[in-house]
């Protein structure tokens, strides 16, 4: 209360300057020129505003959505449009809560304290002189000032809690993102992740048909060559024959990996049919660092969270393995109300950033697109820590 008080002669002066605007402007359009400066003066103290709560309070304030268009029209919608006057309302609230219930705490706190001190003021006041209506010569008056003193400043002191609090919600009602906001705001996430998605699938299909033509299709037509080799020389040179199906066999099984490795992160049969854990458990045993996997879910979440989850998991112990440089990793899965939470740690280098590197980010887009969300933790030299949360009936 005591900030928005001082604060309270700020709130004032987009007022007058758009009251002398507004007034000046039919006098040959003398006031034109204090609209716009009233207007942005009412943006930068609402600005102010917003990191004095989250200071203080730690509320974070949602900012309304501004107008986006160019030239000229565009830059008028965001110095007069919606937003613009709704800061401008606030200072005006803002001035007549200030003066008004600033004042009545302010008031309250500076009587109660002179009352508490009359028994050392009322030394210094001529003799039959009061203060705020007690007399301070006798005995009764100095016990009957400092009780009433005492009580005013609790008064004070208590007003200022509910009140800060009922500050709080009415700053953030005229200054928060309303619904709509929330709601366009949410379709542009969505539209921006849907894009991003979009081009992750095209880089996976191209990754999918590359691997395919340079690897496990060259090594099954190489597996054919050694067979029709074999085959030829089965009868005159049983020897070469079997060296020949011997190394055919080995292609089969490089082969039998590289389809594995190009499948990676698609949804496989296992989790269909058996659940998250043995499709988890799977991804942990292919997995060439040493993984720690601890699942605790009583049932089985939508089909949706489950695929997001093992997709999630398979694609950051792969870059666990590739980037992280980690001895161990952990994945842990659990319910936490009606959420399905992972944590995937390991005990690596560290350094990674989302904003720098597409993998994250394509799995952040991802996990927004089921209304997830991906938190990040990975300082210089380790441990990384990545928490997912998905919605359990995603």
């Amino acid at each position: 209360m005591l900030t928005t008080l001082a604060m309270t002669p700020l709130y004032c002066v987009p007022i007058i300057l758009f009251t002398l605007g507004a007034g000046l402007t039919p006098l040959l359009l003398l006031g034109l020129p204090l609209l716009p400066l009233a207007m942005k003066l009412a943006g930068w103290i609402a600005r102010v505003d917003r990191e004095r709560l989250y200071f203080l309070q730690e509320l974070d304030i949602d900012m309304p959505l501004a107008q986006s268009g160019g030239g000229w029209k565009g830059r008028l919608e965001r110095l007069f449009g919606r937003r613009a006057w709704r800061e401008l309302g606030f200072t005006a609230v803002m001035t007549m809560w200030g003066l008004g219930v600033g004042g009545l705490v302010v008031g309250l706190l500076a009587a109660g304290l002179l009352l508490a001190l009359l028994p050392v003021l009322g030394w210094f006041l001529p003799g039959g002189a009061s203060l705020l209506g007690v007399d301070p010569s006798t005995v009764a008056g100095m016990v009957l000032g400092l009780a009433i003193g005492l009580a005013l400043l609790a008064a004070g002191l208590w007003l200022s809690g509910p009140l800060a609090r009922t500050e709080s919600a009415m700053v953030a009602r005229m200054l928060g993102a309303n619904q709509v906001d929330h709601l366009v705001r949410r379709m542009l996430d969505l539209e921006d992740s849907r894009s991003r998605m979009v081009d992750a699938a095209e880089v996976e299909r191209q990754r999918i048909e590359r691997d395919l033509h340079d690897g496990a299709q060259q090594r099954l037509l190489s597996v054919a060559m050694s067979l029709g080799r074999a085959k030829s020389r089965f009868d005159r040179d049983p020897k070469k024959a079997r060296q020949l199906l011997m190394a055919a066999h080995e292609e089969a099984k490089a082969a039998m990996q590289e389809l594995r490795d190009v499948t990676r992160g698609l949804h496989p049969s296992i989790l269909t049919e058996q659940g998250i854990e043995p499709a988890l458990t799977t991804i942990v045993a292919r997995s060439p660092v040493p993984v720690t996997l601890s699942i605790g879910l009583a049932e089985r979440p939508t089909p949706r969270a489950e695929a997001v989850a093992y997709y999630v998991v398979s694609e950051l112990l792969t870059n666990v393995a590739k980037h992280a440089a980690a001895n161990r990793a952990a994945v842990r899965v659990f319910r936490e109300e009606n959420l399905l939470r992972l944590l995937v740690t390991d005990d690596g280098i560290g350094g990674a950033d989302a904003d720098r590197g597409s993998g994250i980010r394509g799995l952040r887009d991802r996990i927004h697109a089921v209304d997830g969300h991906l938190t990040l933790s990975s300082p210089a030299g380790g441990p990384t820590v990545v928490d997912v949360t998905l919605p359990w009936k995603a």
